[in-house]
């Protein structure tokens, strides 16, 4: 009979978890991703632990519009986060941080379907900021609100995809979601709340499919 083996980790003083912890952490759900072809994690509601990372760095005048949840390459899993003055950058691995810059700081922002899911790239002066893994519809509402302040043109690629009613649908609830738990002194009563709800799923279903804005 065979004897079964425990691989024994030991953590550093000072330390909570173990880099080798991590990584199969990690390794799990990149595993999903390559058996999946997409990003199995894209399409849920953001954890309370990536509000709370939020919240803090929300002014209390901004409006969140969108936001795209995925992973950036040697960071791990990211969030991009859309108001109407700013664009954030989250990340919630071991080193949980956010980095915050100016709406009309950007100077080119594109979309393409990948092998997981679709690729986001923001251009800003000096820097190219990218997150893979990203839900269809997250990825074209995210696009939308990145390129809207500053006129900027749409790839072509995303421009000749089209959103169904329910993709649509689920994207804008997940944005309300994340506006009312991120900045709740926006939301008046129980009521308010669920008026914006409401109202935004009408309104995503008023409009029914929808093309993203076509390259100039």
């Amino acid at each position: 009979m065979e004897t079964a083996k425990v691989l024994l980790v030991a953590i550093p003083p000072g330390k909570t978890t173990h880099p080798m912890l991590d990584f199969f952490r990690n390794y799990n759900e990149q595993l999903e991703i390559l058996i999946e072809g997409n990003n199995p994690y894209a399409n849920q509601l953001l954890r309370h632990a990536d509000v709370d990372l939020l919240r803090n760095h929300l002014q209390r005048d901004e409006r969140i519009t969108a936001y795209a949840s995925g992973r950036s390459v040697g960071v791990g899993r990211t969030i991009w986060v859309v108001t109407n003055q700013s664009f954030l950058v989250a990340q919630t691995g071991k080193r949980p941080g956010v980095r915050k810059f100016a709406l009309n700081s950007i100077e080119r922002a594109d979309a393409e379907k990948g092998r997981y899911g679709h690729s986001l790239s923001a251009h800003l002066a000096g820097a190219r900021l990218g997150l893979y893994g990203v839900s269809h519809s997250f990825a074209v509402l995210t696009l939308r609100a990145l390129a809207r302040p500053a006129s900027l043109d749409a790839t072509r690629t995303i421009g000749q995809t089209e959103l169904t009613e329910e993709a649509q649908a689920h994207a804008v609830h997940a944005f309300a979601d994340l506006a009312l738990r991120a900045q709740p002194l926006m939301a008046q009563s129980d009521a308010e709340a669920w008026r914006l709800l409401q109202h935004t799923a009408d309104r995503a279903r008023s409009e029914g499919p929808q093309r993203a804005p076509e390259a100039g």
